[in-house]
């Protein structure tokens, strides 16, 4: 099973990752997407401990992305930031 990038990151940086995973879904789409299938394609649902999404609370329940292909564009964007920046800045009072 993959799992999320255990990083912890600022507002800036998840700014930043979200924006290089965004770029690829659009990349991917030809130049276009439709914002919402990417957020319920993230969306979170529980599975029961056969990995099917039954609706109902019992047994065992693991929650995980409808699509986990979500997982590994998630921590390819966190590998981009870390590797391709902008660095974050010091904001000034």
């Amino acid at each position: 099973m993959i799992e999320f990038s255990k990083e912890q990151l600022s507002a800036e940086e998840a700014f930043w990752v979200m924006w290089y995973f965004l770029d690829r879904h659009y990349e991917l789409a030809g130049g276009e997407f439709d914002l919402s299938d990417i957020l319920s394609a993230s969306q979170p649902f529980e599975f029961d401990d056969n990995g099917h999404f039954d609706g109902e609370v019992k047994g065992q329940r693991r929650v995980a992305p409808a699509d986990s292909g979500m997982i590994s564009f998630w921590n390819d964007a966190v590998k981009k930031y870390r590797e391709f920046g902008p660095k974050p800045t010091q904001l000034k009072k």
